[in-house]
Protein backbone atom coordinates (compact mmCIF):
# COMPACT_ATOMS: atom_id res chain seq x y z
CA UNK A 1 0.00 0.00 0.00
CA UNK A 2 1.30 3.44 -0.93
CA UNK A 3 1.64 5.60 2.21
CA UNK A 4 -0.47 8.73 2.58
CA UNK A 5 1.72 11.76 1.95
CA UNK A 6 1.17 14.43 4.59
CA UNK A 7 2.28 18.01 4.99
CA UNK A 8 1.86 19.10 8.63
CA UNK A 9 1.08 22.75 9.43
CA UNK A 10 1.46 23.21 13.18
CA UNK A 11 2.12 25.46 16.19
CA UNK A 12 3.67 23.15 18.83
CA UNK A 13 2.10 22.95 21.68
CA UNK A 14 1.94 19.62 23.45
CA UNK A 15 -0.97 18.14 21.53
CA UNK A 16 0.73 19.16 18.27
CA UNK A 17 3.75 17.18 19.48
CA UNK A 18 1.55 14.17 20.14
CA UNK A 19 -0.06 14.47 16.71
CA UNK A 20 3.38 14.57 15.05
CA UNK A 21 4.50 11.53 17.04
CA UNK A 22 1.43 9.60 15.90
CA UNK A 23 2.09 10.52 12.28
CA UNK A 24 5.71 9.35 12.56
CA UNK A 25 4.67 6.12 14.29
CA UNK A 26 2.14 5.10 11.64
CA UNK A 27 3.69 3.19 8.71
CA UNK A 28 0.76 4.17 6.48
CA UNK A 29 1.86 7.84 6.63
CA UNK A 30 4.89 9.72 5.42
CA UNK A 31 5.40 13.30 6.61
CA UNK A 32 6.90 15.19 3.67
CA UNK A 33 7.30 18.51 5.45
CA UNK A 34 6.36 20.63 8.45
CA UNK A 35 5.40 24.30 8.34
CA UNK A 36 5.33 26.15 11.64
CA UNK A 37 3.00 29.04 12.44
CA UNK A 38 2.51 31.37 15.38
CA UNK A 39 -0.38 30.24 17.55
CA UNK A 40 -0.03 28.49 20.87
CA UNK A 41 2.95 30.82 21.38
CA UNK A 42 4.82 33.37 19.23
CA UNK A 43 6.61 31.93 16.21
CA UNK A 44 10.06 31.97 17.84
CA UNK A 45 8.75 29.59 20.51
CA UNK A 46 6.63 27.31 18.32
CA UNK A 47 9.52 26.99 15.85
CA UNK A 48 11.96 26.26 18.67
CA UNK A 49 9.62 23.56 19.99
CA UNK A 50 9.36 21.99 16.53
CA UNK A 51 13.12 21.98 16.07
CA UNK A 52 13.67 20.52 19.54
CA UNK A 53 11.17 17.76 18.82
CA UNK A 54 12.88 16.99 15.50
CA UNK A 55 16.32 16.89 17.16
CA UNK A 56 15.11 14.73 20.05
CA UNK A 57 13.75 12.04 17.75
CA UNK A 58 16.32 12.35 14.96
CA UNK A 59 13.68 12.86 12.28
CA UNK A 60 14.78 13.96 8.81
CA UNK A 61 11.55 15.81 7.96
CA UNK A 62 12.22 19.39 6.77
CA UNK A 63 10.84 22.05 9.14
CA UNK A 64 10.11 25.55 7.82
CA UNK A 65 9.37 28.79 9.65
CA UNK A 66 6.09 30.33 8.57
CA UNK A 67 3.92 33.32 9.43
CA UNK A 68 4.60 35.15 12.66
CA UNK A 69 1.31 37.06 12.97
CA UNK A 70 -2.36 36.80 11.97
CA UNK A 71 -3.61 38.35 8.73
CA UNK A 72 -5.45 41.23 10.38
CA UNK A 73 -5.87 41.12 14.15
CA UNK A 74 -3.47 41.39 17.06
CA UNK A 75 -1.70 38.19 18.01
CA UNK A 76 -3.21 35.98 20.68
CA UNK A 77 -1.57 32.90 22.18
CA UNK A 78 -2.51 30.03 24.49
CA UNK A 79 0.42 30.59 26.85
CA UNK A 80 -1.93 31.45 29.70
CA UNK A 81 -3.13 27.83 29.51
CA UNK A 82 -0.11 25.95 28.13
CA UNK A 83 2.71 27.86 29.82
CA UNK A 84 5.28 30.28 28.45
CA UNK A 85 6.89 27.58 26.30
CA UNK A 86 3.50 26.03 25.34
CA UNK A 87 4.83 22.75 26.80
CA UNK A 88 3.70 22.68 30.41
CA UNK A 89 5.30 19.74 32.27
CA UNK A 90 5.23 18.17 35.71
CA UNK A 91 8.99 17.55 35.42
CA UNK A 92 11.05 16.85 32.32
CA UNK A 93 11.20 19.36 29.46
CA UNK A 94 12.18 19.09 25.81
CA UNK A 95 16.00 19.13 25.56
CA UNK A 96 17.49 22.46 24.52
CA UNK A 97 19.24 21.06 21.43
CA UNK A 98 17.52 22.19 18.23
CA UNK A 99 17.73 20.88 14.69
CA UNK A 100 18.42 23.49 12.04
CA UNK A 101 15.39 24.93 10.28
CA UNK A 102 15.14 24.28 6.57
CA UNK A 103 15.95 27.44 4.56
CA UNK A 104 13.07 29.28 2.96
CA UNK A 105 9.62 30.41 4.06
CA UNK A 106 7.03 27.79 4.96
CA UNK A 107 4.41 29.25 2.62
CA UNK A 108 6.73 29.05 -0.37
CA UNK A 109 7.75 25.51 0.55
CA UNK A 110 4.13 24.39 0.88
CA UNK A 111 3.18 25.89 -2.47
CA UNK A 112 6.14 24.26 -4.22
CA UNK A 113 5.48 20.86 -2.66
CA UNK A 114 1.78 20.74 -3.55
CA UNK A 115 2.46 21.95 -7.09
CA UNK A 116 5.11 19.25 -7.47
CA UNK A 117 2.74 16.50 -6.26
CA UNK A 118 -0.75 17.49 -7.48
CA UNK A 119 -3.60 15.53 -5.94
CA UNK A 120 -1.25 13.55 -3.71
CA UNK A 121 -0.81 15.70 -0.58
CA UNK A 122 -2.98 15.68 2.52
CA UNK A 123 -2.48 19.02 4.24
CA UNK A 124 -3.03 18.52 7.96
CA UNK A 125 -3.47 21.95 9.58
CA UNK A 126 -3.57 21.84 13.39
CA UNK A 127 -2.80 25.46 14.24
CA UNK A 128 -4.14 28.84 13.12
CA UNK A 129 -4.68 28.83 9.37
CA UNK A 130 -2.41 31.78 8.54
CA UNK A 131 0.17 29.80 6.55
CA UNK A 132 -2.57 28.02 4.59
CA UNK A 133 -4.42 31.24 3.77
CA UNK A 134 -1.21 32.95 2.63
CA UNK A 135 -0.40 29.96 0.40
CA UNK A 136 -3.87 30.09 -1.15
CA UNK A 137 -3.49 33.86 -1.72
CA UNK A 138 -0.16 33.46 -3.50
CA UNK A 139 -1.19 30.37 -5.48
CA UNK A 140 -4.95 30.49 -6.17
CA UNK A 141 -4.80 27.12 -7.91
CA UNK A 142 -3.50 25.40 -4.75
CA UNK A 143 -6.86 24.40 -3.20
CA UNK A 144 -7.65 22.40 -6.32
CA UNK A 145 -4.25 20.69 -6.24
CA UNK A 146 -4.58 19.32 -2.71
CA UNK A 147 -5.66 15.76 -2.13
CA UNK A 148 -7.51 17.00 0.94
CA UNK A 149 -7.25 19.61 3.67
CA UNK A 150 -7.78 18.25 7.18
CA UNK A 151 -8.26 20.87 9.90
CA UNK A 152 -8.31 20.72 13.67
CA UNK A 153 -10.34 23.80 14.45
CA UNK A 154 -13.76 25.20 15.06
CA UNK A 155 -16.75 23.75 16.84
CA UNK A 156 -20.37 22.94 16.14
CA UNK A 157 -21.32 24.04 19.65
CA UNK A 158 -19.24 25.47 22.52
CA UNK A 159 -15.92 27.24 22.13
CA UNK A 160 -12.81 27.35 24.30
CA UNK A 161 -11.44 30.84 23.54
CA UNK A 162 -14.89 32.41 23.79
CA UNK A 163 -18.35 30.99 24.36
CA UNK A 164 -18.51 29.92 20.71
CA UNK A 165 -15.01 30.27 19.21
CA UNK A 166 -12.26 27.64 19.19
CA UNK A 167 -8.65 28.82 19.58
CA UNK A 168 -7.17 27.93 16.17
CA UNK A 169 -9.96 29.77 14.37
CA UNK A 170 -10.13 32.66 16.86
CA UNK A 171 -6.36 33.20 16.55
CA UNK A 172 -6.81 34.20 12.89
CA UNK A 173 -10.47 34.33 11.82
CA UNK A 174 -9.72 36.11 8.55
CA UNK A 175 -7.35 33.31 7.53
CA UNK A 176 -9.95 30.69 8.43
CA UNK A 177 -12.61 32.49 6.42
CA UNK A 178 -10.37 32.54 3.35
CA UNK A 179 -9.56 28.85 3.70
CA UNK A 180 -13.17 27.69 4.07
CA UNK A 181 -14.19 29.85 1.10
CA UNK A 182 -11.32 28.61 -1.09
CA UNK A 183 -12.98 25.54 -2.56
CA UNK A 184 -10.41 23.22 -0.99
CA UNK A 185 -11.71 19.75 0.01
CA UNK A 186 -12.01 20.37 3.77
CA UNK A 187 -12.48 17.90 6.60
CA UNK A 188 -13.08 19.73 9.90
CA UNK A 189 -12.43 18.28 13.35
CA UNK A 190 -13.77 20.69 15.94
CA UNK A 191 -14.02 20.80 19.70
CA UNK A 192 -17.36 18.99 19.60
CA UNK A 193 -15.75 15.77 18.33
CA UNK A 194 -12.36 16.15 20.03
CA UNK A 195 -14.13 16.28 23.40
CA UNK A 196 -15.28 12.72 22.73
CA UNK A 197 -11.62 11.60 22.86
CA UNK A 198 -10.31 11.98 26.41
CA UNK A 199 -6.88 11.32 27.87
CA UNK A 200 -6.46 10.68 31.58
CA UNK A 201 -4.17 9.28 34.28
CA UNK A 202 -4.50 5.70 33.06
CA UNK A 203 -2.94 6.74 29.75
CA UNK A 204 -0.17 8.67 31.50
CA UNK A 205 0.60 5.54 33.53
CA UNK A 206 0.83 3.40 30.38
CA UNK A 207 3.27 5.79 28.74
CA UNK A 208 5.33 6.13 31.93
CA UNK A 209 5.53 2.34 32.22
CA UNK A 210 7.44 2.31 28.92
CA UNK A 211 10.40 3.37 31.04
CA UNK A 212 12.62 4.73 28.28
CA UNK A 213 13.86 8.34 28.52
CA UNK A 214 11.61 9.65 25.76
CA UNK A 215 8.60 7.87 27.25
CA UNK A 216 9.27 9.40 30.67
CA UNK A 217 9.64 12.87 29.13
CA UNK A 218 6.41 12.46 27.20
CA UNK A 219 4.61 11.16 30.29
CA UNK A 220 5.57 14.31 32.21
CA UNK A 221 4.21 16.49 29.41
CA UNK A 222 1.09 14.36 29.04
CA UNK A 223 0.36 14.46 32.77
CA UNK A 224 0.61 18.26 32.79
CA UNK A 225 -1.75 18.34 29.82
CA UNK A 226 -4.34 16.22 31.63
CA UNK A 227 -4.13 18.54 34.64
CA UNK A 228 -4.76 21.81 32.77
CA UNK A 229 -8.19 22.20 34.33
CA UNK A 230 -7.89 22.41 38.14
CA UNK A 231 -9.68 19.61 39.94
CA UNK A 232 -10.08 17.45 36.84
CA UNK A 233 -7.31 15.16 35.60
CA UNK A 234 -8.80 14.42 32.19
CA UNK A 235 -8.54 16.46 29.02
CA UNK A 236 -9.93 16.35 25.51
CA UNK A 237 -7.41 15.32 22.87
CA UNK A 238 -7.45 17.94 20.13
CA UNK A 239 -4.72 17.86 17.49
CA UNK A 240 -4.23 14.06 17.51
CA UNK A 241 -7.91 13.45 16.75
CA UNK A 242 -7.74 14.12 12.98
CA UNK A 243 -4.62 11.92 12.83
CA UNK A 244 -6.78 9.09 14.17
CA UNK A 245 -9.30 9.76 11.40
CA UNK A 246 -6.56 9.54 8.80
CA UNK A 247 -5.61 6.16 10.28
CA UNK A 248 -9.15 4.75 10.72
CA UNK A 249 -12.05 6.75 9.25
CA UNK A 250 -14.50 4.11 10.52
CA UNK A 251 -14.01 5.46 14.07
CA UNK A 252 -15.75 8.69 13.04
CA UNK A 253 -19.10 9.97 11.87
CA UNK A 254 -18.89 12.86 9.38
CA UNK A 255 -21.61 15.13 8.00
CA UNK A 256 -21.52 17.57 5.08
CA UNK A 257 -22.05 21.21 6.04
CA UNK A 258 -21.58 24.77 4.96
CA UNK A 259 -19.02 26.31 7.34
CA UNK A 260 -18.69 30.08 7.55
CA UNK A 261 -16.48 32.08 9.91
CA UNK A 262 -18.04 34.90 11.90
CA UNK A 263 -15.81 37.98 11.60
CA UNK A 264 -17.82 40.86 13.03
CA UNK A 265 -19.97 39.63 15.90
CA UNK A 266 -19.33 41.30 19.25
CA UNK A 267 -19.67 37.97 21.08
CA UNK A 268 -19.23 35.56 18.18
CA UNK A 269 -16.06 36.58 16.27
CA UNK A 270 -14.18 33.41 15.32
CA UNK A 271 -17.25 31.19 15.51
CA UNK A 272 -17.58 28.41 12.92
CA UNK A 273 -21.20 28.70 11.81
CA UNK A 274 -22.15 25.23 10.58
CA UNK A 275 -25.22 24.89 8.37
CA UNK A 276 -26.08 21.19 8.11
CA UNK A 277 -29.24 21.68 6.06
CA UNK A 278 -27.48 20.98 2.79
CA UNK A 279 -28.21 21.17 -0.06
CA UNK A 280 -31.62 22.67 0.82
CA UNK A 281 -30.29 25.79 2.59
CA UNK A 282 -26.65 25.96 1.49
CA UNK A 283 -23.95 24.27 -0.55
CA UNK A 284 -21.59 22.17 1.56
CA UNK A 285 -17.96 23.28 1.69
CA UNK A 286 -16.72 20.84 4.34
CA UNK A 287 -17.14 17.45 5.93
CA UNK A 288 -17.59 18.04 9.67
CA UNK A 289 -16.75 15.39 12.26
CA UNK A 290 -19.65 14.76 14.63
CA UNK A 291 -18.96 11.45 16.37
CA UNK A 292 -15.78 9.64 17.46
CA UNK A 293 -15.08 6.27 19.11
CA UNK A 294 -12.94 7.66 21.92
CA UNK A 295 -11.86 4.34 23.51
CA UNK A 296 -10.78 2.87 20.15
CA UNK A 297 -8.86 6.03 19.29
CA UNK A 298 -7.05 6.09 22.63
CA UNK A 299 -6.14 2.41 22.39
CA UNK A 300 -4.62 3.01 18.96
CA UNK A 301 -2.85 6.18 20.09
CA UNK A 302 -1.26 4.51 23.13
CA UNK A 303 -0.08 1.53 21.11
CA UNK A 304 1.41 3.88 18.51
CA UNK A 305 3.16 6.03 21.12
CA UNK A 306 4.67 3.05 22.90
CA UNK A 307 6.07 1.82 19.59
CA UNK A 308 7.85 5.08 18.86
CA UNK A 309 8.88 6.54 22.27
Amino acid sequence: MTPTRIWLDTDPGFDDYMAWLLLQAEPRFVVDGVSVVAGNAPLARTLSNALRIKALHGWATPVYAGCDRPLAQAQVTAQDVLGADAMRSVGRKLPAAEAAPTPGHAVDALIHHVRTHPGQITLLAIGPLTNVARAFERAPELPGLLGRLVIMGGSTDRGNTSAVAEFNIAADPEAAAQVFESGAPVWMFGLNVCRQVEVGPEHVAQVRAGGRPNALLFADLLQAYTEIRPGRNRQALYDPTPVAWLAEPAWFGMEPARVDIELTGRHTRGMTVCEFRVPARATANAHVAMHADGPAIMAWALASLLRTL
